[in-house]
């Protein structure tokens, strides 16, 4: 049987909307970056993961033997999270994780006007700098900032950031490529 799409649409935003409140009624907003962030690594872990992702989608489980699966697999997730992929798991609708996750980010910057900007670095950032890439994202976002910092030791410098919408890659590699493009 077809699934109506404005059916899977308002299941998803339901999903999202009781992960929301919980995070936020738990922790307010370190409760929904927490959940955010978890949501996400989550996504990640069963893509990543064949044998993860084919057993909790395995028709020859039942519903509550794919719940347990993921209530143990994810255990040490927020509460909340873990009880909703159980809970999505159990029904089938594991494959709506990926949409629920972008719908929280979605939710962060609108309910508690805030962005999470991921800055990658050859180096760690220190206090002056990181004050002035929020102050830089925040003014070019209208949004409040979140930076998620990350050192690449492979690169040779510069800074690259990326929200869910936006990269920008001002890294020395970036520049020579495009210089050498130029060239050509």
């Amino acid at each position: 049987m077809p699934t109506n799409r404005l059916v899977v649409k308002e299941q998803i935003a339901t999903y999202t909307q009781l992960l929301f409140e919980a995070a936020k009624n738990d922790g307010g907003q370190e409760g929904v970056l927490q959940v955010c962030d978890q949501a996400q690594t989550i996504v990640s872990a069963i893509r990543g993961n064949a044998d993860l992702d084919s057993a909790l989608k395995d028709p020859g489980y039942t519903p509550e033997q794919k719940a347990t699966l993921a209530r143990n697999v994810f255990a040490d997730a927020n509460p909340a999270l873990a009880s909703v992929i159980a809970l999505m798991a159990e029904r089938g609708e594991l494959g709506y994780l990926p949409r629920v996750a972008e719908g929280l980010v979605e939710r962060m910057a609108d309910d508690l006007n805030l962005v999470v900007v991921e800055v990658t670095t050859a180096v760690e950032l220190d206090d002056h700098l990181r004050d002035l890439i929020k102050q830089k994202a925040s003014s070019e976002l209208g949004k409040d900032i979140v930076l998620k910092e990350r050192v690449d030791k492979s690169m040779l410098g510069g800074i690259i950031m990326s929200t869910k919408d936006e990269r920008i890659d001002a890294s020395l590699l970036s520049q020579v490529e495009k210089t050498r493009e130029a060239l050509k």
